[in-house]
């Protein structure tokens, strides 16, 4: 996905992303462990990640968290995000893949060279592709992965489905070692975007906030190239879809909230910022 100079042999781009990612502030992550406020309850768990990622106990409150979804956000998201006080920024797609890791990478740097102290990313792509990277990455049968019950109704559709992804899966099969070639076998530009914007904010020690089963699985490429990203990041909402719940089973986390939602259009993570702000609030507001 990167060019390199005549004779220079290049790491494939995400596994050079991967280089400079590290983890937490294991210290700062000790101390909020070790003394959580009375009652926190899960809070507790969200004050020991941002004090991590933060690098400080009690945490410093995020105070520009900016929205970035892969495409155009509808009018109640804009207003949700309007009343949160939150940026939003279309990070468009390109139209090949090839160098989509690369587009989402500039504007996780374009965003954290502003100042940004965590990055909310909506990938709302309903295509097949999280479903092959999911089921290459963690081995899942592509059967597993759709929608059964109520979302299953049509049977034809179904089978067509099942028949796209079994075949996607397929050809992408031997490229688990190679997650470049794996995006590109995937065939979504959105995806890889998302997979830059992650691979760089990690790397350059800046949280994420994940929403959108396309958001997830590249979280969990990135995973897999890096396991440190697992610290960065968090998913904002369950969802009934079973590439999401597959894809969260690979995190040692729970979702921030349990509303069920299935949009990947950034409202559940936009809904998620109060519950950060009062967890690093509450942090800040007990006894030392």
């Amino acid at each position: 996905m990167s060019d390199s100079a005549p004779g220079e042999v290049m790491a494939p781009t995400l596994v050079r992303l991967g280089t400079d990612i590290g983890w937490g502030d294991v210290d700062a992550a000790a101390a909020a462990r070790e003394q959580p406020p009375v009652g926190a309850g899960r809070l507790a768990e969200l004050i020991e990640w941002l004090a991590a990622t933060q690098g400080a106990y009690p945490p410093p409150p995020a105070t520009r968290t900016p929205l970035l979804t892969i495409s155009p956000a509808g009018e109640s998201v804009a207003a949700l995000a309007d009343a949160a006080g939150v940026g939003v920024r279309t990070v468009e797609a390109p139209t090949d893949v090839d160098g989509a890791v690369d587009v989402g990478a500039a504007a996780a740097d374009d965003e954290i060279e502003a100042g940004t102290d965590l990055l909310v990313l909506a990938d709302p792509d309903a295509g097949h592709a999280p479903g092959v990277v999911v089921s290459v990455v963690t081995g899942a049968e592509p059967v597993t992965l759709l929608p059964r019950g109520a979302d299953a109704i049509d049977s034809a559709a179904w089978i067509e489905a099942a028949s796209r992804l079994r075949d996607a899966r397929r050809r992408a099969a031997a490229l688990r070692a190679a997650p470049d070639q794996l995006l590109l076998a995937a065939g979504s530009a959105a995806l890889a975007v998302s997979t830059g914007v992650i691979m760089r904010a990690a790397a350059r020690r800046t949280p994420v906030l994940l929403d959108g089963t396309s958001a997830l699985a590249a979280a969990v490429l990135c995973r897999e190239v890096q396991p440190r990203v697992a610290r960065w990041v968090r998913i904002a909402d369950v969802s009934p879809h079973p590439v999401h719940a597959r894809a969260t089973a690979e995190f040692a986390q729970r979702p921030l909230l349990d509303l069920g939602t299935s949009r990947g259009d950034g409202t559940a993570a936009l809904l998620c910022l109060p519950v950060l702000r009062a967890a690093a609030a509450l942090a800040g507001s007990a006894p030392a």
